[in-house]
């Protein structure tokens, strides 16, 4: 009896084995970490890819993308079963971007994919705000010097082929220049004029944010720089008050200011403006 139970399940699993369906090769891909990178300089995925039946490079093709366009892709072969999918991009425009790494077997017509991350910084210019003492309820003009030798001719980029947008896109919030000189010393100068007025409630916490960008032959690349200023509440001038927490008096703050505008004035004879 009990001989005839265990045939009875050794057939039932031999069954069982000649029903189930033979395991499939499989194709895996791997698109690696994150990455990060600065607008308009070159960005190179390195994806790992992985067959179990072994790497056919006739029989494979890959792509990428890069969610503004999409690309195909080297492979390049490792081993046997292993290659490496690689490929380079630029991203003009700061921000986060989902990149899509494909990989097809075109004799099944088998499709897998896998997925990472870049995050596209802005280019940084140097930025230079003359006076440093700002009035919330002064008028007139303040001064914006922003330096473009830095990024003018950025990384990878040929400077030969890299030009100005038009200044007035230099934007800080939504305030933008009222007048705008170029000085070709010291490898270039932006010399920006926003009215005081505009750019004051945009300094509570001490910096004037300035965004713009540069042309090149991969369209606009974004910039951005931050320059210190220090924000004063129109008063008496005594006691603290969120620009002048120490409650220094009047007199002492209007020195620092006269000291900041004849600073000013000598950076712009030196600059010949």
């Amino acid at each position: 009896m009990k001989k005839n139970a265990a045939t009875q399940i050794s057939m039932l699993l031999i069954a069982v084995a000649l029903l189930a369906p033979a395991v499939q090769a499989a194709l895996v891909v791997d698109a690696g970490d994150d990455l990060s990178v600065l607008a308009g300089e070159p960005v190179t995925v390195l994806a790992a890819c992985n067959d179990t039946d072994g790497i056919d490079l006739l029989n494979l093709s890959a792509f990428i993308d890069w969610g503004t366009v999409r690309t195909p892709a080297e492979i390049l072969a490792d081993d046997e079963q292993n290659a490496t999918i690689q490929a380079t991009h630029r991203y003009p425009v700061a921000g986060i971007y989902t990149v899509t790494v494909a990989v097809e077997n075109n004799a099944t017509g088998n499709v897998t994919t896998d997925s990472l991350n870049v995050t596209v910084n802005p280019q940084t210019a140097a930025v230079e705000v003359a006076p440093g003492l700002l009035n919330q309820k002064s008028r007139g003009f303040m001064t914006v010097f922003v330096s473009v030798s830095e990024w003018l001719g950025f990384a990878e980029a040929d400077e030969a082929n890299v030009t100005i947008a038009d200044p007035s896109i230099f934007t800080i919030g939504n305030a933008t220049p009222a007048k705008v000189n170029y000085c070709m010393k010291d490898g270039g100068t932006f010399i920006l004029k926003y009215r005081r007025a505009d750019v004051a409630p945009l300094a509570a916490e001490g910096n004037l944010t300035v965004n713009g960008s540069a042309v090149t032959e991969d369209g606009n690349v974004t910039v951005i720089g931050r320059g210190a200023v220090s924000l004063i509440e129109p008063g008496n001038g005594k006691g603290p008050s969120p620009g002048n927490p120490e409650g220094h008096p009047l007199a002492e703050r209007v020195k620092e200011r006269t000291k900041n505008e004849n600073a000013f004035r000598d950076r712009e004879r030196s600059s010949g403006t």
